[in-house]
């Protein structure tokens, strides 16, 4: 059968003009052809958000962290404060050591050397041999024509020389140290010991801190 349209066949046939067609509502439609807020609305609405998953590896190692650095914080200002309190002691020391004047030291000096002899001398016993030595040098003073004198000296060292050959006759005396010997004359008095010896230092510390 010819597809081609005779002259009857078209005689009824009304025209139509372009104008009055209509798009159709359905069926295949381009997005590059629909209005711009359209477009960005639908391609927003086809994105999906996806929530991040959270690494709880790495949450517990960066919170260990922060912990970490927390606590070096804290022991480093406890260290730096009592840093500065050892230096405050220590500038407190220093000034206690600075120098004091010749003359005060001398005086300190003399003290402690006196003290510490008196400290000796009384720590120590009594020798024998020395005492005897000590009676006799006394005796010595004395010269041939004098009547001879007694020697004066503590009761337990009287005692502690009976039995020995002084020479010359011995008096308990309280008011002697131990280990001192006084011999009395009619021209004076002759002395030796410990209390002798120790008013020697005292005189000879004076002088020094005297020079000083």
């Amino acid at each position: 059968m010819s597809r081609i349209w005779g002259a009857d066949a078209i005689r009824d046939v009304a025209p139509v003009t372009v104008a009055g067609f209509r798009p159709a509502e359905g069926g295949f439609r381009s997005l590059y052809t629909a209005p711009a807020g359209q477009l960005t609305a639908a391609m927003r609405g086809a994105v999906v958000e996806v929530e991040p998953e959270i690494d709880l590896v790495e949450e517990a190692r960066m919170e260990a962290f922060t912990l970490g650095f927390d606590e070096g914080c804290r022991v480093t200002a406890e260290a730096n404060a009592a840093d500065a309190d050892a230096r405050a002691r220590l500038a407190e020391a220093l000034d206690l050591l600075a120098p004091a004047p010749s003359g005060m030291l001398s005086t300190m000096l003399s003290a402690t050397v006196v003290r510490l002899v008196e400290q000796i001398v009384g720590e120590v016993e009594i020798d024998l041999e020395r005492l005897v030595d000590r009676c006799d040098t006394v005796a010595a003073f004395i010269e041939s024509n004098q009547d001879k004198s007694a020697l004066h000296l503590h009761p337990d060292d009287v005692s502690l020389l009976e039995g020995e050959t002084i020479g010359v006759p011995m008096v308990a005396d309280k008011s002697m140290q131990r280990g001192c010997v006084r011999l009395e004359t009619a021209d004076g008095w002759v002395e030796d010991g410990p209390d002798v010896r120790l008013s020697r230092l005292r005189a000879l510390m004076d002088d020094m801190e005297g020079k000083s």
